[in-house]
């Protein structure tokens, strides 16, 4: 793919104050849904400026700024696939000499932070010597932790050194493993990467006022000293974070804490970036980052495209619909009316429980206006638009309605047919089932071609992932809308089949119950946790069940187990869990990771079977999975591999150093082990 070049293009203004001063714009010739990157061709625009602006006698000053919405996101990422060692370090050393270029200059050099500012685009800024935030400006962070590297433009020796070792392990390492959390301009001027934050509607004038007024004297960037003794608190809390993450999985973190450290006592810069260069060369082409960068692709850019979306037209939704008004529904009630706007109904057959939901929605518009995301007489009217009912009538003129209640198939099917009733035949009907067949959900419905699957992940707000279930009767139109539907609420959908538990808790199913046997051999369930989380997994199966429920988790286990009873068998000791009462398998009121008293009494131990160590925990658990996506991808489940990869990514928190779970596999050679090749191939399916 040809590179799309970032250039660096160079204006000049005669500030009476100042004299000239240089005005230089990143620019890749894109709007702002393409942001600023810096490949090869980028650097070099940079290195042409730079001569240009050295060029000049009378230059004073230089403001580096971005186009409108965007000042820049880093490195492309395009280019690190299949990086060499070689290509590693010559990378960073071509960012450290561009960069470096920019640091030295003989004046006063301001970088004005318009609006997204990531990576390399934070590491450039860092190199000037003063800071302007725009209030308005995108989402600001260093993700290169994240992806499984470390910044390596000069960042983990400049931060330390600018805002001191605390704030730059706080955005270096502890934002990036908490799943590349952004910061908002407030929360990053407060850490120190900005000097000034200034209002977005005279910006850009404000920053070159700041600069004249640098360049003529009159104002001089006083920042804070830092405490040396904070540095040790610092290392060991990031440290700890680091481990609480990823468990050792992948060295980014660990790199990156060194290398924070190393200028944080003092080390000489040129030094400094030379260990960045190091690290780099090692890091960028290893297994974590080759797979992080692949599912960064995936995520960002495949699934936005949705590749599988029928050339059909959506249906235009004016009204929506939401049956069942309980934990899920409410929240999808919620959900659907901030994005929309439209008139919403929520229908159920608890008066109690509708109070709830709209108590529910109220309080998620009441939120967004104290986090000031919405006027509070827009909030008050959206209100208005919320009815509660107990009958099925008001669901007319409806042109989506999903439901939302137990998973009961004779119930939903009955609420299908109840709904159908009083919508038009263009009413594209929803279900959130996470494991029933959709297909018979719709079987004796009039139109069955409207129906299609929406399976929500919890909580419904925050995770990512639809998996978007296209029966054999799902008309074009259905599908279309259903895409529409989730380009609108913002989530990024995966077309499966409809087949049991779709491709999340199908794989976690097996996953879980490879899990399971190992404790009826004898092991501990901490002991399997901690052999699992050592793949980087925030958490272990046994601590998962509590999020996910043990009757919810029995319940899946018993539908795979009717669908397919040779690989999912139907273990006692699992039916059992869904039997008590307990929120899951730990009774932390008792200490970390205690089991109750209840399932360690009831749980069976095979006799005379010897204990795993945690290598042959992950390889029985992994080589489970493997068999299961073999079968899934000769089913036809999904198209691709990288579907089940995205579904992972996006809906089962597994981590991008990863790529998910098929391309973890690939790597390792379970793929090759268990299915004979591996599961990704150069041609993607799902592209035709």
């Amino acid at each position: 793919m040809r590179e799309v070049v970032t250039e660096f293009k160079v204006a000049y203004l005669d500030s009476p104050s100042a004299g000239r001063l240089a005005i230089v714009t990143m620019d890749n010739g894109h709007d702002h849904t393409r942001p600023s990157t810096f490949g090869a061709g980028g650097l070099a625009s940079l290195g042409a400026a730079l001569d240009e602006v050295e060029g000049q006698d009378d230059v004073k000053g230089l403001l580096l700024t971005g186009k409108p919405f965007i000042f820049a996101v880093g490195a492309d990422l395009t280019s690190f696939n299949d990086a060499t060692q070689e290509f590693a370090r010559d990378a960073g050393r071509r960012g450290h000499e561009a960069f470096g270029r920019l640091r030295d200059l003989p004046f006063p050099t301001l970088a004005a932070i318009n609006g997204a500012c990531m990576g390399g685009g934070l590491e450039i800024a860092l190199h000037c010597d003063v800071r302007t935030l725009s209030a308005a400006a995108g989402a600001i962070a260093f993700p290169e932790v994240f992806l499984s590297i470390v910044p390596a433009w000069g960042g983990t020796q400049l931060a330390p050194r600018i805002v001191g070792p605390a704030a730059a392990l706080q955005v270096i390492v502890i934002n990036a493993l908490n799943n590349n959390r952004m910061m908002k301009p407030p929360e990053a001027f407060g850490h120190g990467l900005a000097d000034r934050l200034l209002a977005p509607v005279d910006f850009l004038e404000e920053s070159l006022a700041t600069l004249e007024r640098v360049v003529t004297g009159e104002e001089v960037i006083e920042r804070r000293e830092h405490d040396e003794g904070e540095l040790d608190t610092a290392l060991a809390s990031a440290r700890k974070a680091a481990d609480g993450r990823v468990h050792g999985a992948t060295p980014a973190p660990y790199r990156a804490i060194e290398l924070v450290e190393f200028a944080a006592r003092g080390g000489d810069l040129a030094e400094g970036l030379a260990k960045e260069q190091d690290a780099l060369s090692e890091l960028l082409p290893a297994r974590q980052a080759q797979a992080a960068v692949y599912g960064f692709e995936l995520t960002q850019q495949r699934a936005k495209r949705q590749p599988w979306k029928p050339d059909a037209q959506a249906r235009q939704i004016s009204k929506v619909g939401v049956v069942g008004a309980g934990l899920m529904g409410a929240q999808l009630g919620a959900l659907f009316l901030s994005r929309y706007e439209v008139p919403l109904v929520c229908k159920d057959i608890d008066e109690g429980v509708l109070g709830a939901a709209r108590e529910h929605i109220e309080g998620e518009l009441d939120k967004r206006v104290q986090r000031g995301r919405m006027d509070a007489g827009k909030a008050d009217f959206l209100k208005t638009l919320v009815t509660c009912t107990t009958e099925y009538e008001p669901l007319a003129g409806s042109d989506f309605v999903i439901e939302a209640v137990v998973e009961v198939l004779e119930l939903k099917r009955r609420i299908f047919a109840e709904v159908e009733a009083v919508v038009d035949d263009g009413c594209v009907l929803a279900t959130n089932t996470s494991s029933l067949s959709v297909e018979a959900m719709a079987a004796a419905l009039a139109h069955p071609e409207r129906v299609v699957g929406l399976h929500f992940f919890n909580p419904v707000a925050l995770m990512p992932l639809l998996e978007l279930v296209r029966t054999p009767r799902s008309s074009d139109e259905a599908v279309a809308t259903a895409f529409a539907v989730a380009r609108t609420l913002r989530k990024s959908a995966v077309q499966c089949a409809d087949t049991p538990a779709f491709v999340v808790n199908r794989l976690l199913t097996r996953f879980m119950g490879a899990c399971g046997h190992v404790v009826d051999r004898g092991n501990d369930f901490a002991e399997v946790d901690d052999a699992v989380k050592e793949l980087g997994l925030p958490m272990g199966p046994f601590e998962l069940l509590g999020l996910v429920g043990l009757k919810v988790a029995a319940h899946v286990a018993r539908t795979m187990h009717e669908a397919y009873p040779d690989r999912f068998p139907l273990d006692a000791n699992f039916q059992m869990l869904g039997e008590t009462e307990l929120p899951g398998v730990y009774d932390w009121s008792q200490g970390p990771r205690v089991p109750f008293a209840e399932i360690s009494e009831r749980w069976l131990i095979t006799p005379d079977r010897e204990r795993l160590t945690a290598d042959q925990i992950r390889s029985q658990a992994l080589e489970a999975v493997a068999d299961e996506i073999r079968h899934m991808l000769d089913e036809g489940v999904v198209a691709d591999a990288r579907d089940i990869d995205t579904c992972m990514l996006l809906g089962a928190g597994w981590p991008f150093f990863m790529g998910g779970i098929c391309k973890y596999l690939d790597q390792t050679g379970i793929s090759d082990k268990v299915a004979g090749g591996p599961f990704i191939t150069e041609r993607d399916h799902a592209l035709g």
